[in-house]
């Protein structure tokens, strides 16, 4: 893992030198409703204005109020999820989660306290782990290939359906709980296949199990010229206009930012050279929250690709941070004119779970 901080700062970074196991990859999906290239986002079902926070807490295995999903707590296959679910979580929570938590509180003191724009490529729906070191910030901006996906609609499912939800939903876990993180070929298979697909469920999930107060979720559309085509986040439609950016925007609080609202968003985008550079209006989305914190972790060695120079750049230029493991940005890159490195943790050698390997920058 990787540290990264410009030098003109006061406060230096420490970075953990203790193995995670992985930094926690969220994962698990839900059966969606809209296509990647479309909503019927303009015109959703007459005077329905969901309780967003009642189906992040639902999809999590977390009971809700009675006016909005109750009605279907009592069903077997939920009521197992949620027993299965709260157990595994707590084991995780302690393995995981607390230890990152108290890390991030004494070594990451100056960029939790900058309220910075966490910025997390190559993320899949990894929302966990950002929020874990970095709780307070104002968002997190997450871009992937996998599709955006659709909040489950659990009225319109039969109870075969919503059976089979809960059980690929527990089934998807494994990897986040037994080890985690969540593979790239497991995580294709999960988000992209016949029953269960899109990240909004898992980033949902997430927040639901972050007890986060979900205020509003939009799904997005960037066209070519900038423009943002807002719609809800159920329903089928028409499609997106030719050359639009899908995407997701999620707005919450919880009690550990102080109850300050947060903005969550994904966008399924290519980050290779070839799309990045054809894309200025979403590079220019992107400035306009820096400078950033950029976190990466699992990128499959994506930033050593000479095909990924410009994603790459943007990262040098516009990061004040950079936490990474060593999957993400190659050393050599880090220029000694620019950077003040510091390395921790015990390298062992590429992909070998449970191993971690750190650097601290801080740019002069």
């Amino acid at each position: 893992m990787m540290t990264v901080q410009k030098r003109n700062l006061l406060v230096k970074l420490a970075i953990l030198p203790i193995v995670f196991g992985f930094l926690l990859f969220s994962l698990f999906i839900f059966p969606c409703c809209a296509s990647e290239t479309g909503t019927n986002l303009l015109h959703p079902v007459a005077g329905l204005r969901p309780a967003y926070s009642d189906y992040a807490a639902f999809i999590a295995g977390i009971p809700t109020p009675p006016t909005t999903l109750g009605e279907y707590q009592s069903r077997p296959a939920w009521t197992r999820f949620a027993c299965s679910l709260d157990r595994t979580w707590q084991k995780y929570v302690s393995k995981q989660l607390t230890p990152m938590r108290r890390w991030a509180s004494s070594r990451l003191a100056a960029p939790i306290s900058s309220r910075l724009t966490v910025f997390y490529p190559f993320s899949g729906p990894d929302f966990i782990n950002a929020y874990t070191l970095f709780p307070r910030a104002r968002a997190y901006i997450l871009i992937a290939l996998q599709p955006v996906g659709c909040i489950p609609r659990f009225r319109a499912m039969n109870r075969d359906e919503f059976d089979s939800f809960f059980a690929d939903l527990r089934q998807s876990l494994h990897d986040l709980l037994s080890v985690g993180y969540f593979t790239s070929a497991r995580m294709r298979s999960t988000l992209e296949g016949e029953k269960v697909k899109g990240v909004l469920p898992v980033l949902m999930f997430s927040l639901g199990r972050e007890n986060a107060r979900v205020l509003d979720v939009e799904r997005w559309f960037m066209e070519p010229d900038g423009t943002i085509v807002k719609a809800p986040p159920f329903y089928r439609g028409k499609p997106a206009p030719a050359g639009a950016i899908p995407g997701v925007r999620i707005v919450f609080q919880s009690e550990r930012s102080y109850g300050r609202p947060q903005t969550l968003y994904y966008f399924r985008l290519n980050l290779h050279d070839s799309t990045f550079r054809r894309n200025s209006h979403f590079i220019a989305f992107l400035k306009s929250f820096g400078p950033l914190i950029t976190f990466m972790k699992s990128d499959s060695y994506v930033m050593f690709d000479p095909h990924t120079s410009l994603a790459r750049q943007f990262v040098l230029d516009q990061s004040r941070y950079v936490l990474q493991d060593d999957s993400g940005i190659p050393f050599k890159y880090f220029a000694p004119s620019l950077w003040n490195l510091r390395l921790y943790g015990a390298y062992k050698k590429p992909i070998r779970a449970n191993t971690a390997n750190l650097l601290l920058a801080i740019k002069k």
